[in-house]
Order: C-alpha cells, then sequence, then structure tokens
C-alpha cells in the first residue's frame, strides 16, 4: 500500500484536491502500475500489485492542481521489525508519541547508514548500476555480498545472461571481452540473506538514539559534559576519532563488517 498527502509548499498544510492518478515506474523507467487513488482525509492511498525487488518511482497527479513524485524500494526484510522496536525499549511502546511511520521512517535511516558506513547490505537488496568497458572481461559493481546477476542491458539493448557470472565481492565476469568504452546497465541482487544478530541489536541501539534524541540533556555540539553528581565525561562524538554515529557498541560492530583494506586498495570511496 503506498500512501501521499499533498502540502502546500508555503505553509505545509495539507491540500485539498478533488482526485489523484499513480502512475509506478521501475528503475527502467517502465510502467508497471497505473490507477487511480482513494482518499482518507488529506491522504490518499493506492495498493499496488506485488513487485519484485527494486527502486521504483510513483508519480500522484491531482489533475492541473499538483503533481508529486515519491521514490520506494521494495526490500527482501528488514534489520528489524516494528515490534521489536518497541520491546526493545519501553519508551517506543508509546504509540501516541513514536507512531509506526516514525518507526519504519527511522528504521529506513538507520539501514541507509549502516549500509555507508560498511559499504554493505545487512538485507537483500536489487540494484542497478552502469559501468564501462576498459578491454577486460570482467567490471567491477563497487557493492558486497552479490548473490546473483538479475539483468544486463548493453550497447545493442538486454543481454543473454548465458556465461555470466558474478562473485560476492562485485566482480562481474563476461563470457567475451565487451568493445572499450561500451557501457552496461547491470541489475543485480546483493545483501547478507539474513540480519546478523549483532548489526540487528545495534540497529535498534541505533534507532532508540534518533527517536529518543530529546531525553538527553546534552547539547547537540557537546563534546564533554559534566554530571552534577560529579566527573566529566568525553562524549565519543560522530566523525572524531574513528567514530562514526557517536555509539561505541554500534561504532565497533560496524567496524567489524567495512572491508576497509580491499576498498583502499580499489581506491572506492563508500
Amino acid at each position: 500500500m503506498l500512501r501521499h498527502t499533498f502540502l502546500d509548499d508555503d505553509d505545509e498544510s495539507p491540500m485539498v484536491v478533488p482526485a489523484v492518478s499513480v502512475t509506478v515506474r521501475d528503475s527502467s523507467s517502465q510502467t508497471v502500475y497505473t490507477g487511480d487513488a482513494t482518499s482518507s482525509g488529506a491522504e490518499w492511498s493506492v495498493s499496488v500489485p506485488g513487485l519484485s525487488q527494486g527502486v521504483y518511482t510513483a508519480s500522484w497527479v491531482a489533475g492541473t492542481t499538483a503533481t508529486d513524485t515519491t521514490i520506494f524500494e521494495i526490500v527482501g526484510g528488514f534489520l528489524f521489525t516494528v515490534p521489536e522496536a518497541r520491546s526493545s525499549d519501553f519508551d517506543l511502546g508509546d504509540t501516541a508519541r513514536f507512531p509506526a511511520s516514525d518507526v519504519r521512517h527511522y528504521r529506513e535511516v538507520v539501514e541507509a547508514e549502516f549500509e555507508t558506513i560498511t559499504g554493505r547490505s545487512f538485507v537483500p537488496r536489487v540494484t542497478s548500476v552502469e559501468v564501462t568497458a576498459d578491454g577486460t572481461s570482467s567490471f567491477f559493481l563497487g557493492y558486497f555480498d552479490v548473490t546473483a546477476l538479475n539483468a544486463i542491458s548493453g550497447p545493442s539493448g538486454p543481454v543473454d545472461l548465458t556465461g555470466w557470472h558474478v562473485d560476492r565481492t562485485g566482480f562481474v565476469w563476461s563470457p567475451d571481452t565487451p568493445v572499450e568504452g561500451d557501457r552496461y546497465t547491470i541489475t543485480f541482487t546483493y545483501g547478507f540473506p539474513q540480519v546478523p544478530e549483532d548489526v540487528k541489536r545495534v540497529g535498534l541501539l541505533r534507532l532508540r538514539s534518533l527517536l529518543t534524541a530529546e531525553r538527553s540533556g546534552i547539547p547537540d555540539r557537546a563534546t564533554a559534559f559534566v554530571a552534577h553528581e560529579g566527573g566529566n565525561f568525553t562524549l565519543a562524538t560522530p566523525g572524531r576519532a574513528g567514530y562514526e554515529t557517536g555509539i561505541p557498541e554500534v561504532d565497533a560492530t560496524l567496524k567489524r563488517y567495512r572491508f576497509g583494506v580491499f576498498l583502499d586498495a580499489l581506491g572506492v570511496s563508500r
């Protein structure tokens, strides 16, 4: 189910529109669904038939009044479920203060952050990259834990995958040697088949730190503080001394999953 609310750009109040149509396109801009949305107050929704994993674009058209575009992704799992998040902290059980939409949003934030830090996805995903032939029979996708090739498109269109293969480090081999300079779009599946328990645990820690940030009386820019009970404390600050999130257990766990030496050797910045 996709949901969307049109907002006035000036005062961010919900816009009242008479009817909305929705068009969903895949990463290759092919239309996979089109239909009319239904409304519940200012919110419009549409039920889209089952889609395969990948990134999609939804165009919400309210006649000549407004057109909004949203991007969503179908993935093979999550770092943790909403019930797991609620049971991980007493405060998160408050559905009024932390509605499911907020929990889901910050779960996506945590998943994206973890992938950026480690260069790896802890859930199965599908994506596409464009690569250029360099006169050899191989390409490097720039992703790890690659499990399958889904589709390849070259200068002459779709490519028969027979003879092509990929390994988990993200190298793809062609059965022949593509012409140097030719560009190919490769769609593939990557990521862990199941979330490691230590990553799930620190994912929940990171979620709680984001959702309950206002509980801390420490200013956002502080690098140290003095407790009322006495004692000086130095904070683990993101971007300093190797910390990424500023939560030692989270950063230590994620560091174990980085292929730092491998990435440095390839000259890849992730």
